[in-house]
């Protein structure tokens, strides 16, 4: 009878090795994840669409948390007088939706970002809420949200200023 060699049988890794290949793994992935979320573009889209997302809320500890002490705009507001005038006028909606339709945005460095938006408001309320909503889906220009990022940290932007050139924004009565 013909003898026929038989393939040695391989041992099995070592537990600790196949521990250190795994943790490995996922170290590497939630590195990766971890440098995704934190990326300029992505951090000024989302924190654009928290703000949206928190004017139509009407939660306004949440607006002024992404307000930066040095707001100021083409319209005279910096900080404390934009989110009287928000809330005067946002709070004359009975119902109130925010659509955005076009977001893009722009880096100009790694601490600073536009974000260009065009959104339609639907909604119904007083005359200021209906005055403000046929004004701003008017609009033949898109919103400009500039964004700063606040010290180190990746995940923290606040707005430092609103434009759109074609917004006449009227008094409100105190």
């Amino acid at each position: 009878m013909p003898t026929t060699a038989h393939a040695p049988i391989p041992t099995p890794l070592p537990p600790w090795i196949r521990w250190v290949v795994v943790g490995s793994v996922l170290v590497g992935i939630g590195l990766g994840a971890f440098w995704q979320y934190g990326q300029p573009q992505r951090q000024v889209r989302v924190h654009t669409e928290r703000l949206l997302q928190a004017v139509e809320g009407r939660d306004w500890e949440r607006v002024e948390s992404l307000f930066a002490e040095t707001y100021a705009d083409a319209w005279g507001f910096d900080k404390k007088t934009a989110l009287v005038y928000g809330r005067q006028v946002f709070g004359q909606f009975l119902r109130l939706r925010i659509r955005p339709q076009e977001l893009q945005v722009q880096i100009s460095s790694e601490d600073r970002g536009r974000a260009t938006v065009w959104f339609v408001i639907e909604g119904s309320g007083g005359p200021l809420a209906n005055l403000t909503r046929d004004q701003v889906n008017a609009l033949q220009q898109p919103f400009q949200f500039d964004w700063q990022r606040s010290g180190g940290n990746p995940y923290r932007w606040q707005l430092i200023r609103i434009e759109n050139p074609d917004l006449e924004i009227p008094e409100v009565p105190s």
